[in-house]
C-alpha cells in the first residue's frame, strides 16, 4: 500500500515540481531541462517513500554510490535533498494547515530525508577513509576533509530542529557542530533540538563531554538539547565509564523526540476526527 507521504506527492507532483525547477544563480538548464529533471526527482522521492527499510536503504547506497563516483564534493547532493525536501514540506503545510495530519507527513518527510543526508554523508565518510588507508602521503588533508563534513541541521517543525550525528566526534569537528547549531537556532528560533547519535561510531566521555557542552551553550540561547537514539549498547557502555549527562533529556529514538518536543510545545499528533 503507497505511503501517505508518497499519495501526497502523486497529487501535488506539478507544484513541487515548479518549486524544485525554479531557476537560482546556479542552474544553466533552461525551464524545460529543469522541468525534466524535477519531475524526475519527484519519481525517485516517490518510489523511496513506497520501499521497506531495508530495500530503501540498499536504494539510498546505489543511489549515493552513482552520487559521489565522480566528485568528492557533497554540496551537490546535500543541496538537492534538501531543496527537494523544502518543496515537498510546502505542499505538505499548503493543504494541512496547522492539523496532525500535517504533522505525521512531515515526521515521515522528516525520516526519509534524515535517512537521505545520512547515506550521502556515510558514503562520503567511506570514500575518504578508503582513500586515507591507500594514500598515506594525503592522509592528514583526507582526516581534514573527513572532520569538514556537514552536519545537517533539519528543520522538523516550527521551533523543532534535527541534528543527525554520523561518524566520528573529534574535538574539531564538535567545536564544528556547535557553531553551525548555535546559528541554526538563532536563525530558526528553535526552542528544542533533537540531536540524533544513531549514526555515531564510539559514545565515550570525550564524546559525551562535547555533546554536553553543546547542549550547554544552546540552553544560553534559550534552547533545549535532546538525545536521541541512545541505543541499549551505548547506554551501557555510559554507565560502565561512570558518564554523567546530567540534566540533558535522552531518548530511544527520533519518533520518541519528535512526540517529546510536540509535548513540550503544547502540541501533539492524534488522529483527525
Amino acid at each position: 500500500m503507497p505511503s501517505a507521504l508518497a499519495q501526497l506527492i502523486r497529487e501535488h507532483k506539478a507544484a513541487i515540481a515548479e518549486r524544485i525547477a525554479a531557476p537560482t544563480g546556479q542552474t544553466p538548464q533552461n525551464a524545460d531541462e529543469r522541468t525534466a529533471i524535477a519531475l524526475a526527482q519527484i519519481d525517485s522521492m516517490i518510489g523511496m517513500s513506497d520501499q521497506s527499510d531495508q530495500i530503501l536503504e540498499q536504494t539510498l547506497q546505489e543511489l549515493t554510490r552513482s552520487q559521489l563516483a565522480y566528485s568528492d564534493d557533497i554540496d551537490p547532493a546535500m543541496q538537492t535533498i534538501l531543496h527537494e525536501h523544502d518543496a515537498v514540506r510546502a505542499a505538505i503545510l499548503e493543504k494541512y494547515p496547522e492539523s496532525a495530519e500535517a504533522l505525521n507527513l512531515v515526521f515521515e518527510l522528516e525520516r526519509l530525508t534524515v535517512r537521505r543526508n545520512r547515506a550521502v554523508t556515510k558514503r562520503m565518510s567511506d570514500q575518504l577513509q578508503q582513500q586515507l588507508q591507500e594514500s598515506s602521503a594525503d592522509k592528514m588533508a583526507l582526516r581534514a576533509a573527513v572532520q569538514e563534513l556537514s552536519t545537517p541541521i533539519i528543520p522538523l517543525y516550527s521551533g523543532i530542529l534535527g541534528v543527525p550525528l554520523v561518524g566520528r566526534i573529534d574535538d574539531a569537528r564538535a567545536q564544528n557542530i556547535t557553531e553551525q547549531l548555535l546559528d541554526a537556532i538563532a536563525r530558526e528560533q528553535a526552542d528544542i533540538v533533537l540531536m540524533d547519535v544513531t549514526g555515531i561510531s564510539t559514545m565515550d566521555t570525550s564524546v559525551a563531554n562535547h555533546l554536553m557542552q553543546t547542549a550547554s551553550a544552546a540552553s544560553l540561547l534559550g534552547s533545549q538539547v535532546v538525545l536521541v537514539g541512545i541505543s541499549a549498547e551505548i547506554a551501557q557502555t555510559l554507565v560502565m565509564m561512570n558518564v554523567e549527562l546530567g540534566s540533558l533529556v535522552t531518548l530511544s529514538d527520533l519518533q520518541s523526540g519528535v512526540e517529546y518536543a510536540l509535548e513540550k510545545l503544547g502540541m501533539e499528533i492524534r488522529p483527525i476526527e
